[in-house]
């Protein structure tokens, strides 16, 4: 009967795949198998003084931020396709997975979202996206809870178009404990959508280790491929 039903419905509904455009609920088979996670240590180059020490926080990506996954993520973040959540949970589901540890809980704690862009998107995309990766988790019998510890501190600009320098110095001292009930006696792992110099999951690792809380791991859907910063 799906078989019938769906076709149909994209038919008349006229929804298209966020991958390549073909007839489509969410994502048409072939992308969806194009994008199937593979999760990989995701070192930005350079990284953050905060992931690299006192104890590595292992950034771990899902995949690489190109092709079909992009266009995803695009449709996602900025054309309004929150149907992709449920595409894209399990990418961060997986990217979460190697920092599980036999016996311990875990607390996902999302990097905040700003008001600029929750208004100009509707929602807590990333939020949503580890409520989300967190029941999936659940399911699997992982003892997972969304902590949102996080908050901003100051306003920040939009990161888009900025280089890996400005970035850093965008988000120095942008973030701030909101709370900390919730992180005790769990492994922390810190999750975002995309990592690119890493200064955004660096900024949050930074406050949660000054909390005491400093997190087993990073996890995202995409890594954004970069050459390495020139170094002066």
């Amino acid at each position: 009967m799906r078989d019938v039903v769906v076709p149909l419905a994209d038919l008349v509904l006229g929804a298209r795949c966020a991958g390549c455009g073909a007839m489509a609920l969410s994502l048409c088979r072939p992308c969806g198998i194009s994008i199937r996670p593979d999760p990989t240590v995701a070192w930005p180059d350079p990284s953050p003084d905060s992931l690299r020490g006192p104890a590595p926080v292992v950034p771990v990506a899902a995949g690489l931020n190109t092709d079909v996954l992009r266009r995803v993520l695009v449709a996602w973040k900025e054309e309004g396709a929150t149907r992709l959540t449920a595409v894209l949970d399990l990418q961060l589901a997986a990217a979460v997975v190697p920092h599980l540890r036999p016996g311990r809980p875990l607390a996902i704690v999302p990097v905040p979202t700003s008001r600029r862009s929750r208004r100009q998107r509707g929602s807590d995309l990333v939020g949503d996206l580890a409520r989300s990766t967190a029941r999936r988790l659940t399911v699997t019998g992982v003892d997972a809870v969304v902590v949102p510890a996080l908050a901003y501190a100051r306003s920040t600009r939009d990161q888009a178009g900025l280089g890996a320098a400005d970035r850093r110095a965008n988000l120095d001292g942008a973030f701030r404990l909101d709370r900390r009930d919730g992180l005790q006696g769990r492994d922390v792992v810190v999750v975002d959508d995309i990592l690119t110099t890493g200064s955004t999951v660096g900024e949050a690792v930074r406050v949660l280790t000054a909390a005491g809380q400093r997190p087993l791991g990073v996890s995202v859907v995409a890594a954004t491929p970069r050459l390495p910063e020139t170094r002066r």
